[in-house]
């Protein structure tokens, strides 16, 4: 026996129609004629028996069963959409990966063409990102992220545990005399989003006081990128991973002054939805991503 589905097509023009509020709007986004979006419009309210829209002059009003329907059907639309453009990205050899700025170019950068060279069928797509990732809305198959681990709907998976550690310029050191934790009242400390912890810092390691601590100079930075730069710049002593400096370390463009670190309560993780299979290309990038971690993590 057939289901008793209403005209398919009506529905996505249906759909449009109340979003914008206009048939011309909705034509617009369906790349088909204001005329044909109406006329789909009347064929689904010929199928269910009452109006959907009252259209006034120059305005188009929901009907209240208009809108108790749109309630209902525009939720199933998005997830059909969503399941089907996630169908097709699996079918492909493209596979998406979100991950912030700094580690993006700190870390993924300089070893990606490693991955370009074992898989050149794979088409690899990175978002340089430092917003949430939102694996519903987004084409995004694997994200590193750097949170408390704690999410029911991910697969979680750690890759790099994060320590507050100190850089600055070797220049800086020099100038600056700095032989111990106290010396840092004569710094400017740089603050970045990433890892603001300083107090946490200078309360395990410094016999510095909250009050001294206010007179210290402070440049604030919202990516880490730009702050782990000005600190190669003698701008200052700034809190970072090992793994973001790397690089710099072994040019010798910033040193570690005092060595103590501290564990965080956030440390970095590559992600994925429990409930979403990985393709055969996101699954090649997500073993290279975790053999690459476990690796560094010996230099």
């Amino acid at each position: 026996m057939q289901k008793p589905l209403p005209p398919l097509n009506a529905l996505v023009a249906f759909e449009a129609s109340v979003r914008f509020a206009s048939f011309k709007l909705a034509a617009q986004e369906l790349h088909i004629t204001a005329g044909a979006v109406s006329q789909q419009v009347k064929k689904l309210e010929d199928w269910l028996g009452y109006a959907l829209f009252e259209r006034q002059t120059r305005q188009l009003v929901v009907t209240d069963k208009g809108l108790a329907y749109f309630s209902q059907i525009a939720p199933a639309l998005e997830q059909i959409g969503a399941a089907s453009q996630k169908h097709k990205l699996n079918a492909s050899n493209c596979v998406y990966l979100s991950l912030t700025q700094t580690l993006a170019a700190k870390w993924l950068s300089p070893r990606l063409s490693t991955f370009m060279t074992q898989h050149p069928d794979i088409e690899v797509h990175i978002n340089a990102s430092n917003k949430p990732v939102d694996f519903q809305n987004e084409n995004t198959d694997l994200a590193l992220r750097h949170f408390d681990g704690k999410d029911k709907k991910l697969n979680v998976q750690l890759i790099l545990n994060d320590e507050i550690r100190l850089f600055c310029a070797p220049e800086y050191l020099k100038r600056h005399q700095l032989k111990q934790p106290n010396d840092l009242t004569k710094t400017s400390l740089i603050v970045n989003t990433l890892h603001p912890c300083w107090d946490e810092w200078l309360d395990h390691f410094s016999e510095i006081s909250r009050n001294e601590r206010q007179a210290i100079p402070k440049i604030h930075f919202d990516q880490t990128l730009l702050a782990i730069d000005a600190a190669k710049h003698g701008q200052g002593v700034v809190i970072s991973n090992r793994a973001l400096v790397q690089k710099e370390l072994e040019q010798d463009e910033l040193v570690e002054p005092f060595g103590y670190k501290l564990p965080n309560s956030k440390n970095f993780y590559l992600v994925h939805p429990k409930q979403t299979k990985l393709s055969p290309a996101a699954k090649q990038l997500k073993a290279w991503l975790l053999d690459e971690f476990e690796r560094s993590r010996h230099l």
